[in-house]
């Protein structure tokens, strides 16, 4: 059975106790997926929940247009598709697996049932929902209310994931092209370079490796 502290490792089960998770871990089965699969499709009526172990899953959406819109770029213990995790419904856009992760698979079947027998877990699910739509919201309020480049620092910062070690600076994957930032900020890849490239030359970002460091992210959160 898994183990309640790989769970505790992902935010939306991080305050429970080992008690508080007994009654859900056989709701989840680990699965090993290849790059380039698709976890669900935009519309598509399922029942299931991803968290992510390794690897990295890439949340889209069509336009009228046709084109794609990245919505979000997921990493290790962030989760996909939790509207879903109280009962079956539609995706509300793509998933596609971006390199060869292992995900933790949540089936909700019963959870109704399970969350009247556990408030805490139905605390942390409220919480969690609404810290979502919360951040949902901000996003798109400062895409109408800040530059290109206010937009781009709020997406870094959105994306960060926190310091490998005490002392060490937050970062986000390089392994996200321009291109892919562009897109999920309605903008143009020359924009997004010419922005990067300022904010290396001043020290704010620096790359190491597949992560870009984020070195003064106060600067980041201030840009108008």
């Amino acid at each position: 059975m898994l183990d309640p502290q790989i769970l505790k490792r992902f935010s939306l089960f991080s305050s429970l106790s080992d008690e508080d998770l007994i009654p859900i871990l056989p709701q989840f089965k680990t699965r090993k997926f290849r790059k380039g699969q698709i976890l669900f499709m935009e519309g598509e009526i399922g029942s299931q929940v991803y968290f992510i172990l390794e690897g990295q899953v890439k949340l889209t959406k069509t336009l009228p247009n046709g084109d794609e819109q990245i919505l979000d770029w997921c990493g290790p213990y962030d989760s996909v598709a939790e509207i879903l995790l109280v009962e079956p419904g539609s995706y509300p856009a793509t998933a596609e697996v971006l390199k060869d992760s292992t995900l933790l698979v949540f089936s909700n079947q019963g959870m109704l049932d399970i969350l009247e027998k556990n408030p805490k877990l139905a605390v942390a699910l409220i919480r969690k929902l609404n810290m979502r739509l919360r951040m949902n919201l901000e996003f798109i309020r400062l895409l109408t209310s800040r530059s290109k480049a206010g937009v781009l620092a709020t997406l870094l910062l959105r994306l960060a994931k926190p310091a490998l070690a005490p002392g060490e600076p937050i970062y986000y994957d390089a392994t996200l092209t321009n291109r892919d930032l562009a897109s999920m900020i309605g903008t143009s890849r020359e924009v997004v370079n010419r922005t990067l490239n300022q904010w290396k030359k001043a020290g704010i970002i620096r790359l190491n490796g597949e992560r870009m460091e984020i070195l003064r992210p106060q600067e980041l959160a201030d840009w108008p």
